[in-house]
């Protein structure tokens, strides 16, 4: 596994906009890399930090990535590491708020830019490309977390 994804799982950010280092990372990570960290499994408390987007709320995207609160919650509380399964929507997740820094950064000036914030807002939108469904609504599957980046691209 690459030291950089270690790294940054080990050091979780204290706010969002401290962790624009660590989705980056993780979204431009290699693929080895990720199934290495999906299969080993995702401590909790690593999974809360990627989660923590204000803008949408952790319970609103606990279910959406079909993660019950009260299992999530003890995880963390136990010091635990996710599933396989959980893991991978989680880190999926958090490479879409790195995908939108990429495109950002690779755009212009990210200055001030708060991908979270804006991947919350775009996910709650009805989106036409998607049968006008919110694309948080396809966030459970790996499948449905492709479509949404594919969208987003």
């Amino acid at each position: 596994m690459s030291e950089a994804v270690v790294r940054h799982s080990r050091n979780r950010p204290r706010s969002h906009r401290g962790s624009r280092d660590m989705y980056r990372t993780l979204y431009r990570s290699p693929i080895m890399d990720r199934i290495g960290l999906i299969t080993s499994g995702v401590q909790a408390a690593d999974a809360k930090a990627w989660l923590d987007v204000p803008a949408i709320g952790a319970v609103h995207l606990l279910k959406a990535l079909d993660l019950p609160v009260a299992t999530f919650n003890k995880k963390v509380r136990s010091n635990s590491k996710l599933s396989t399964a959980e893991s991978e929507r989680v880190l999926g997740f958090a490479r879409l708020v790195g995908q939108v820094e990429a495109m950002v950064d690779d755009g212009g000036d990210p200055t001030g830019f708060d991908a979270g914030s804006w991947l919350a807002t775009w996910l709650t939108e009805p989106m036409p490309a998607l049968g006008n469904d919110e694309p948080i609504t396809f966030m459970n599957t790996m499948a449905g977390q492709t479509l949404v980046s594919h969208t987003l691209a």
